[in-house]
């Protein structure tokens, strides 16, 4: 194994970071290291992308990042991020879903599960939001830039947080928050998108309803076998679109029953 000093100890320019985990926020009481010792001599070998430096971390990232093989401190602070949200994914979802006004109807035993998740989830969320600090190492100083902070639209309505993005949401336009989140990650991460995903999905559901009862009521009145007028109406609605389900019964009572029961 290589030694501690092949590597270049990563020191916080400000003080406010002294003992600060590069990859979370949280007090650092370890060292990374980019790339990982076991791996030293593959990369000097090969060449690969690495920087060669030690990095303090927290305990629990230290933990996550081991089994990172990366060389580079950007690679290994991205595995970081995504070993946490995965880790507390339960409780990021409990602190995206719920609001703390929102806890008063909840009987004790479940509120109080649910501000755990909510602590949780906004500790999380924060550590997940941390961009690292400027350093020096190996007497090169790094600046680090935040990235571009996100922004939710939601019709015109703009959010810092997915989590404010889809309270509001959710409430002006009366979706459960459960089935918005999910239409949101299929319909590109758009919150337009997937309220207009979901609305429509609500019309088909109520036409086909009013489809199915107008059909079997009409079957019934005229003696006819439903699946024929069902499909005559379906038919006759994909040959005409601007047709209402009405209008597509009445053209099959005048083309096809009315003549029917005529000859008989």
């Amino acid at each position: 194994m290589a030694a501690a000093t092949d590597y270049h100890l990563l020191v916080p320019t400000r003080s406010n970071h002294f003992n600060t985990c590069f990859y979370c926020g949280c007090i650092a009481a370890k060292h990374d290291y980019a790339p990982p010792q076991q791996y030293l001599e593959f990369y000097l070998a090969t060449r690969e992308a690495s920087e060669f430096l030690k990095i303090p971390v927290c305990n629990e990232c230290h933990e996550l990042v081991k089994p990172c093989k990366a060389g580079t401190l950007d690679e290994r602070h991205k595995f970081a991020k995504t070993k946490l949200a995965k880790k507390y994914a339960k409780a990021l979802s409990i602190y995206d879903m719920w609001t703390v006004d929102e806890l008063a109807a909840l009987d004790f035993s479940l509120r109080h599960s649910i501000e755990a998740g909510l602590k949780l989830g906004a500790e999380t969320t924060e550590r997940l939001n941390f961009f690292g600090f400027d350093y020096e190492a190996g007497g090169i100083s790094q600046q680090v830039h935040d990235s571009t902070p996100l922004q939710f639209d939601v019709f015109g309505e703009c959010f810092d947080s997915f989590r404010e993005a889809l309270d509001f949401a959710s409430k002006a336009y009366r979706i459960p928050k459960n089935a918005l989140k999910e239409a949101f990650a299929d319909n590109g991460n758009s919150f337009e998108q997937a309220i207009q995903a979901i609305h429509q999905q609500v019309a088909e559901k109520e036409f086909n309803q009013q489809l199915k009862q107008q059909c079997a009521a009409f079957a019934k009145q005229h003696k006819q076998a439903v699946i024929f007028v069902h499909k005559q109406v379906e038919r006759y609605l994909s040959e005409n679109a601007d047709m209402t389900i009405t209008e597509a019964l009445q053209h099959l009572y005048d083309t096809r029953v009315k003549p029917a029961a005529a000859r008989r």
